[in-house]
């Protein structure tokens, strides 16, 4: 320890026996003791930050805080602990006064202080000469284990509130009246609850932001007992977080035009989520308006772009069938490959054939058109699949998914859309998702 020691003059030693006096560990002693123990022990000063005692060492004296706070530090596995701050008119280290045993803590000083240093071997003299001051002392202890027991059973009941979600902060209050000692240690873990509370919030928020997102994404689609029967839809979408940027859509657009869109929103979490929820809403209002695939993106390109500061963007992969002629018209904004399988199994790849939408106004988006055969398949994924990555940090990657895809006879939509989720999850074996996942697959039957 650096600082310096001395004994106090008059005019201190008035104050240091008024403060023995009104420390409860002293509070028995009569003025002859009081005076002994204030005229044989030392004032020491001393700068922030310095160590008086380590955790572990054995310890003969104990000190009086006069003026200033210290800390006790306890050692754990994660580094130094501060249980309780110790402010004037109270001990620290007391259990060293009466008996040597090892310093269950390190004090250090937090401010500039004055501590009275009591050793063991004054208190000592003191009990020989009056004996019925240990019984005071004893009782004291007493006294102390009953505070720290209200204090455990205070802790207890706020534990056991915070569990249930029904915890205040007033039930700390027990700890906070014990002048400065406990106060640390309630202040720390009514931080700690809030800190729960909120986090706990923020869950059943994003919990029920999910499952507001899920039920936007369509369930099912019938076209009416004559064009119904002529395709299938089925699609999945796993978010990386609680809430994703990926979507998928299908829905009539008239009587004979099915559409089919699947998008991926720039970023992840709220924000994507929140900008794919206009994009889908803008793309199903402008596609029912009519005009072909590439039209649709144009517009909605137009709408996006137009109000858009964040400068967010969303590549999307839009399409529309004709279930009674078999006609495919489809325009891609920045999206990765679409996948048609021909019913003998062989596998065409179309790619982008324009910029994401919501950058910029002005692009005028390119379509293909093309026949799909009776029992043909078309096959939709956002970058989440391609861009799985393994334990060794290799992206799932196109090829894999075209492998997949290639000279397979098609399946059921269900079933393709099961394989591909399949076939990402035992790639990854149990890495983080670093992306929203998303597969859509349609089957056309053409007519009965």
């Amino acid at each position: 320890m650096t600082g310096k020691s001395h004994n106090p003059p008059g005019h201190d030693a008035e104050a240091v026996r008024a403060l023995l006096k009104q420390s409860s560990s002293f509070s028995g002693f009569n003025d002859q003791c009081l005076d002994l123990l204030a005229g044989r022990c030392t004032v020491e000063e001393a700068d922030a930050g310095v160590t008086f005692f380590e955790q572990g060492e054995m310890g003969d004296f104990a000190f009086l805080v006069l003026e200033g706070e210290v800390s006790v530090e306890v050692s754990t596995d994660v580094g130094p602990v501060t249980v309780a701050v110790i402010g004037p008119g109270e001990l620290v280290g007391e259990i060293a006064a009466f008996a040597a045993t090892p310093r269950t803590a390190a004090v250090r000083s937090r401010v500039p202080v004055r501590l009275l240093r009591i050793e063991q071997a004054t208190i000592r003299e003191i009990l020989r000469q009056s004996p019925e001051l240990a019984m005071s002392i004893i009782a004291e202890l007493g006294t102390r284990l009953q505070s720290l027991n209200a204090s455990i059973a205070a802790l207890t009941q706020a534990t056991r509130a915070l569990g249930a979600g029904e915890f205040e902060s007033s039930m700390l209050d027990v700890l906070r009246n014990q002048a400065t000692r406990f106060r640390q240690f309630a202040d720390t873990f009514d931080q700690m609850a809030r800190e729960i509370t909120s986090k706990r919030l923020h869950g059943q928020e994003m919990k029920l932001a999910f499952e507001i997102q899920q039920s936007f994404l369509p369930k099912s689609i019938h076209a009416g007992p004559v064009l119904g029967p002529r395709f299938k839809v089925s699609a999945s979408m796993q978010p990386a977080k609680e809430v994703g940027g990926d979507f998928f859509d299908y829905f009539m657009i008239d009587d004979e035009w099915l559409a089919i869109a699947v998008g991926d929103v720039s970023g992840k979490g709220v924000p994507a989520a929140m900008f794919m929820s206009v994009s889908r809403m803008v793309l199903k209002s402008v596609a029912r308006e009519g005009g072909s695939a590439g039209e649709v993106l144009t517009g909605v390109n137009s709408l996006l772009a137009e109000d858009n500061p964040e400068g967010m963007f969303v590549t999307v992969a839009f399409a529309r069938l004709n279930l009674v002629t078999g006609e495919f018209n489809l325009s891609s904004g920045g999206h990765e490959e679409i996948f048609v399988i021909e019913p003998d199994g062989s596998l065409q790849k179309f790619g982008s054939n324009g910029p994401a939408l919501g950058l910029f106004d002005g692009p005028v988006y390119k379509e293909l058109t093309m026949q799909l055969a009776p029992g043909s398949q078309v096959v939709f994924a956002t970058d989440g699949v391609t861009e799985a990555f393994d334990a060794q940090k290799k992206m799932f990657g196109m090829e894999r998914l075209e492998s997949l895809l290639a000279d397979r006879p098609p399946a059921d939509p269900d079933d393709l859309v099961a394989m591909l989720q399949d076939a990402v999850s035992s790639f990854a074996d149990g890495c983080p998702q670093s992306d929203d996942i998303t597969n859509l697959a349609l089957a056309y039957y053409g007519a009965a």
